[in-house]
């Protein structure tokens, strides 16, 4: 694996002098930041031995001259960082990149904060670095999607961001729920704003679906409700009286109540078939609409009802997206590589 460059996408003047400079920032910073670990080393007196015994001259160098007066040095480098981080800021306000001219400080605190030669905060400059890398990976001039420390940044940056973006996510779906639960005029916007302008396009959606899944149901069926039929047949005639009668007739009784059973069957069949015919013909579906459009206006009549049907609904489906943001994509993806085969 190995870092990829594509100076091709590179434009003239202005974007080939800016990846020059993220190119000379990213050695500088680096070697800034080996500077201060090599003189957190040499406050180390077994650090010191090691260097007097084996480089004499250099540790007499390096003692009197760069660690007696390290803070000059470092503020040398600190003198370029805020002229180059000066230099980006009026870039930024000459391309309009953010919505304030004083929002780039914000923008870039670490930076700001990565200048000042105190301690911890000299450390904050490699995220100076990072940003750099991630700059140029994300204007497709650096690729370093297929290097170990590529890989590293990415997946630690993607941790980071999902972490960070959940928890806003998740305090966002709970204030919706805690407005909801309130009874705000969210419902009755929900209901105006958002079912109504699409009423028609819901009732055409659910009428198409009531005839598709009744000529489904029906071909499946039909056998078993001309059995039914057949049925309520032979019920009726034995619990009534006129029934009896009939069937005590020897002879032609039995035949009489079996070709009553099989008019009843074919007539009640041809019913349901034509039934099913005109709900399935598009001649018919305004009516079907129509009858579905009386149905939501009448439970539009029970406001209350209706709120409450909508107010549980948002909020089991808030509970739901909650559920699902809270899950750890990343902890998942971890888990599939460690149980992912081994060779």
């Amino acid at each position: 694996m190995k870092i990829r460059l594509h100076p091709e996408k590179l434009k003239a003047n202005l974007d080939t002098l800016g990846f020059l400079i993220d190119l000379f920032m990213i050695a500088l910073v680096i070697a800034n930041l080996a500077l201060i670990l090599f003189d957190w080393l040499f406050q180390v007196s077994l650090f010191q031995n090691l260097l007097a015994a084996h480089t004499p001259a250099f540790h007499t160098f390096y003692r009197d001259t760069i660690h007696a007066d390290f803070l000059f040095y470092d503020l040398c480098f600190v003198a370029v960082y805020l002229t180059e981080f000066t230099l980006r800021w009026g870039v930024a306000i000459a391309r309009g990149t953010y919505h304030r001219w004083f929002f780039y400080p914000f923008a870039h605190w670490y930076d700001l904060l990565g200048c000042i030669p105190v301690g911890s905060f000299r450390w904050l400059r490699i995220l100076r670095v990072v940003n750099l890398l991630f700059r140029l990976q994300r204007m497709g001039i650096v690729d370093l999607s297929q290097t170990w420390l590529g890989q590293t940044l990415l997946k630690y940056y993607n941790i980071v961001v999902e972490e960070v973006s959940d928890r806003v996510v998740m305090q966002v779906l709970s204030g919706a729920q805690r407005e909801v639960g309130g009874g705000s005029p969210l419902l009755h916007r929900i209901e105006k704003e958002v079912l109504a302008p699409r009423q028609e396009r819901l009732v055409s959606f659910v009428a198409e679906r009531i005839a598709e899944a009744t000529r489904k149901t029906h071909s499946e069926y039909r056998v078993d409700l001309a059995g039914y039929f057949a049925h309520l047949t032979d019920e009726a005639i034995t619990r009534t009286q006129a029934g009896r009668r009939l069937a005590a007739i020897p002879v032609a009784g039995p035949r009489a109540i079996a070709l009553l059973g099989e008019a009843v069957r074919e007539t009640g069949s041809a019913f349901v078939d034509q039934l099913v015919d005109d709900l399935a013909t598009p001649a018919n579906r305004p009516q079907l609409e129509q009858l579905l459009h009386d149905v939501l206006d009448a439970a539009r009549g029970d406001g209350e009802q209706l709120d409450d049907l909508l107010r549980d609904t948002l909020l089991d489906i808030l509970e739901q997206i909650k559920q699902q943001v809270a899950v750890q994509q990343w902890k998942l993806a971890e888990r599939a590589e460690d149980l992912g085969p081994k060779y």
